[in-house]
C-alpha cells in the first residue's frame, strides 16, 4: 500500500514540478523553436538510458561490485571470462536498459552499497540534466541548438526523477522502489540482499549444493515483488537439483510451473531453463523436458549455452548418438558465455556426464 501511495504522490510531485519548470520555459522560447525542443527530447532518450546504466555501473564498481552484463534496448554487452562481447539479445517489455553487477566477496553486500548502486543511475541523469540546462541557458549558441539542449535536459530530468518513484512495472522494480524497500527494511529488501549474497557465492565459485543453509531464501508470504519471489524459488530449486534432492525440489518446481504464465517477461526464460533442468536431471521426463525447451528464450543474460545442453539431454533420452555429439560440441563452444564460476563448474560437469554416456558408442 505504501509503495503505491508513494508512487501516486511522487507522480503528482514530478508532474507539478515539470509543469512549474516547463511552462515558463516554453513561454520563453522564441517562435519556431518548439520543434527543436521536441527533437531534443525524443532523440536523447536512448543516450540518457546509456548514461543511466553507466551511472549504476560507476557507482557499483566504486563499491567493489563485479560487472557481468549491460543492456540497452535489444543490445547486450556481456562478460565472457576476462573479455567482453556484444550481442543482440532482443528487447524485454518494461525494460529500456539494465546494468548487472554482483557483489564480489564481501564487497557490495551492505545496504549502503546497494543504495549507492541504485542511486548511481538517477543521479547520472539529474547531473546531466543540470549540465544541459546550464549550457542551453547561459552559453552562446544558436536558438535552435539551445532549444534542443533544453529538450534533452527535460528528458534527462524526467528519466532521473521517474526512476526514483517507488513503482514496479512488468515485474521490474524501479530504483526508487528498491531504495524504499531498503530504507524500510522490508521482507523484499531482506530477500534482495539474500539473493545478492547467493549470487556473490556463485560468482566466487561456490556451487549451489554448497551454499550455507542459513543463506537459502525462506520466501515469506509478505514478499510483495513477484520477480524477487520467483528468483528466490529458482535459486532454491537450483540448489535442490545440484544436490539431486528430488523431494526438496518438487514444491518449488510445482510453484514455478504454476507461476510461469503470469511471470514477468524478464523471468520466463530463466524459469524455463530451471524447470527444464529439473525435468532432465531429477525427473528424467522426455516429454516434460521437450515442453520446456522452446520456452528457454529471453531474459537479461545469454541462455544459449543452456539451450544447447538441453538439446543434448533430449538427444540422449532419444538414444540419438549423432545428435548428442553435435549438441554436446555446440554446448562446449558456448560454455564461455556463462558469467559466473559456479554455474560454469556445474555446466561442465553436466557436459562431462553426457560425454561419458556417449563414449561407448564412439
Amino acid at each position: 500500500m505504501l509503495p503505491t501511495l508513494g508512487g501516486m504522490v511522487g507522480g503528482v510531485v514530478v508532474g507539478l514540478g515539470a509543469a512549474m519548470i516547463g511552462v515558463p520555459l516554453l513561454d520563453a522560447l522564441p517562435p519556431g523553436s518548439m520543434t527543436a525542443l521536441l527533437l531534443g527530447v525524443v532523440l536523447s532518450v536512448w543516450p540518457h538510458i546509456v548514461l543511466h546504466e553507466a551511472g549504476h555501473a560507476v557507482a557499483g564498481l566504486a563499491r567493489g561490485m563485479h560487472a557481468i552484463a549491460f543492456g540497452v534496448g535489444p543490445f547486450r554487452f556481456e562478460r565472457r571470462g576476462a573479455r567482453w562481447h556484444w550481442r543482440r539479445g532482443g528487447g524485454i517489455r518494461g525494460i529500456g536498459g539494465f546494468a548487472a553487477l554482483l557483489p564480489s566477496g564481501e564487497r557490495g553486500l551492505l545496504r549502503l552499497d546497494q543504495a549507492i548502486f541504485l542511486l548511481g543511475g538517477p543521479m547520472a541523469n539529474l547531473v546531466t540534466a543540470a549540465a544541459l540546462f546550464a549550457c542551453a541557458m547561459w552559453l552562446p549558441m544558436p536558438v535552435q541548438l539551445a532549444a534542443a539542449g533544453l529538450g534533452s535536459a527535460i528528458a534527462a530530468a524526467l528519466m532521473g526523477l521517474g526512476n526514483l518513484l517507488p513503482l514496479q512495472f512488468s515485474g521490474w522494480r524501479l530504483d526508487g522502489r528498491v531504495l524504499l524497500d531498503l530504507l524500510r527494511r522490508t521482507p523484499d529488501a531482506a530477500l534482495h540482499l539474500q539473493i545478492n549474497q547467493l549470487m556473490a557465492l556463485s560468482l566466487a565459485g561456490v556451487r549451489p549444493r554448497d551454499w550455507p543453509e542459513a543463506s537459502i531464501p525462506g520466501l515469506p508470504a509478505t514478499i510483495a515483488s513477484d520477480g524477487l519471489a520467483l528468483s528466490g524459488r529458482m535459486l532454491r530449486l537450483s540448489r535442490a537439483i545440484d544436490r539431486r534432492d528430488a523431494a526438496t525440489a518438487w514444491p518449488d518446481a510445482v510453484a514455478l510451473t504454476a507461476a510461469f504464465a503470469a511471470a514477468p517477461t524478464v523471468s520466463q526464460g530463466p524459469i524455463a531453463v530451471t524447470l527444464a533442468s529439473h525435468a532432465a536431471l531429477l525427473v528424467g521426463d522426455r516429454a516434460l523436458l521437450a515442453a520446456w525447451r522452446p520456452r528457454c528464450e529471453g531474459g537479461l543474460l545469454d541462455l544459449s549455452p543452456y539451450r544447447a545442453w538441453l538439446d543434448a539431454e533430449l538427444a540422449q533420452l532419444d538414444g540419438d548418438a549423432t545428435a548428442l555429439a553435435t549438441h554436446l560440441a555446440h554446448a562446449r563452444a558456448l560454455a564461455d558465455r556463462i558469467p559466473d564460476a559456479a554455474s560454469r563448474t556445474v555446466f561442465d560437469e553436466r557436459l562431462e556426464r553426457l560425454a561419458q554416456s556417449l563414449a561407448p558408442s564412439m
